[in-house]
């Protein structure tokens, strides 16, 4: 941070006799150029703060003073940012780095307001420049290969979070997100030690323990996947997805009852969760409550009229029934949506 530099204006030093010298009071002037720098600091005192309009108003004082200050347009864009004004925010940035090119800072804080907007592409853009000016925080590596995993790019993606925890090791989104992408490659074992070093460095990070109990589930460690959902629920009492996977597990292991009590828990906590009701046909399916399971798979389409699963789940409930007519139509709209199992059962419909 640059130094104030000060002119003393000093107290005159002589003897009584000198009465002629104009007296002068002590005082401390500031050099002419110092005014930006000096709003700048209050503008970035106010941002920790987070007093963002106030931060924004000393920024712009700053840039009234150094129409070229490029940190102040920086800073000044991340408030704008932070009170949603996103396109205000884009011209400063923008202004920052056509002033300071070399800057890696206003290409990363540009991804952030493209992810803020859901514009993903030119956020992973950003975010690359960022990258290639010489800005290396964990968070930057982290946004990236959360990007590059919705785009399937798993090796990319685990790539990415590897740099992030090489730079910050108790980055525990890191490491559930990097088990997230071993998961996509089946790479289970991977997969089980991330989602419990995330959980060891945040023990409330309720996600990964219900990730955790997933690629358990897949390692057939069915007791150990019980065990990472009931932490799961243990740190989220309202977590749908958690009690979703236990009652998943309880569903392998043939314990059909505790599946149907965690499915309807699941979807007492979220009503239009429609992944749950067709869990809770199948296991009702499992336990002969034809009828009842048809009711929970019509729900689920209702939901979802897309879900080509339910739809054929609903055909076999339907065919129990002596319902042939009903199963022949389920069977061929789950084939209609790209359920390709359901043409082995559509060969016996007219």
């Amino acid at each position: 941070m640059k130094k104030y530099l000060v002119l003393l204006v000093g107290i005159a030093i002589g003897s009584v006799e000198l009465f002629a010298q104009k007296p002068v009071d002590s005082t401390l002037v500031v050099v002419a150029g110092q005014d930006a720098q000096i709003a700048y600091n209050e503008g970035t005192e106010l941002f920790k703060q987070k007093d963002f309009e106030g931060a924004i108003h000393k920024f712009t004082v700053a840039l009234g003073f150094d129409a070229n200050f490029a940190k102040a347009y920086l800073n000044r864009g991340s408030a704008q940012m932070e009170m949603k004004h996103y396109q205000l925010a884009i011209e400063d940035l923008d202004k920052a780095i056509s002033l300071s090119p070399d800057l890696g800072e206003p290409y990363y804080i540009k991804g952030r307001v493209h992810q803020y907007q859901n514009q993903n592409e030119e956020a992973l853009a950003s975010f690359l420049n960022a990258e290639t000016k010489g800005y290396v925080e964990a968070n930057l590596f982290y946004f990236i290969g959360v990007l590059q995993f919705q785009k399937e790019q798993y090796d990319e993606s685990i790539s990415y979070f590897t740099k992030t925890i090489e730079k910050d090791g108790k980055h525990a989104f890191a490491y559930n997100d990097r088990g997230s992408a071993k998961r996509k490659k089946e790479d289970w074992a991977g997969a089980i030690q991330d989602y419990e070093r995330a959980t060891m460095i945040d023990p409330q990070l309720a996600l990964a323990y219900d990730n955790l109990c997933i690629a358990k589930s897949k390692k057939e460690d069915y007791q150990g996947a019980i065990s990472a959902a009931n932490m799961a629920i243990k740190v989220k009492p309202d977590f749908h997805l958690a009690y979703n996977n236990r009652g998943s597990v309880y569903y392998q292991m043939g314990e059909y009852a505790k599946a149907i009590e965690d499915f309807n828990k699941s979807i007492m906590l979220k009503e239009d969760y429609a992944f749950a009701y067709n869990n809770l046909g199948n296991a009702k399916h499992k336990t002969k409550d034809y009828k009842g399971s048809v009711e929970a798979y019509d729900v689920a389409i209702k939901l979802d009229p897309n879900y080509g699963i339910a739809y054929m789940n609903r055909a076999a409930s339907k065919e129990m029934l002596r319902d042939e007519k009903g199963a022949c139509a389920d069977w061929q709209k789950a084939v209609d949506l790209g359920v390709e199992q359901a043409k082995n059962y559509t060969g016996g419909c007219h």
